[in-house]
């Protein structure tokens, strides 16, 4: 049924462009929830590719406070929580078992900067930028 519908939206979708975001959330919102096990090592080797560019090793991708470090690491945990079925505590296991208070703090983060008068808009940014990268 939800593939159905999914498809009819998506030809909604391209005839009427001027409502395509809310299109979109409308296929977000309904569309199943992917599995975590599967795309935690999409996420894994997405972080080997950012610790390549920003030139830090894993455990300093994991563990460290620098702010574009905790950019990127603060918009994975984000990305995994709003697309999968994985726990907090799955999630902060894949950081390097982070508390599942650290991975609540990092959505908050996340949620606020992802709001229109959002003060952080270089997270916003790294957001949407890291969701762009997983969703090819």
């Amino acid at each position: 049924m939800s593939r159905e519908l999914i498809g009819k939206l998506l030809e909604l979708r391209e005839d009427y462009p001027n409502y395509r975001e809310e299109i979109n959330l409308t296929i977000h919102r309904i569309s199943p929830k992917r599995s975590g096990h599967h795309l935690s090592n999409v996420v894994a080797s997405y972080i080997e590719i950012l610790c390549d560019d920003l030139e830090v090793s894993r455990k300093h991708f994991l563990n460290k406070r620098s702010r574009d470090v905790i950019y990127y690491r603060y918009s994975l945990i984000a990305w995994l929580k709003y697309n999968t079925s994985m726990s907090l505590k799955e999630i902060g296991k894949l950081f390097g078992n982070k508390d599942h208070s650290t991975i609540i703090n990092a959505l908050n983060e996340v949620k606020n900067a992802l709001h229109p008068n959002s003060y952080n808009q270089d997270l916003s940014d790294t957001y949407h930028k890291v969701k762009e990268a997983l969703e090819q």
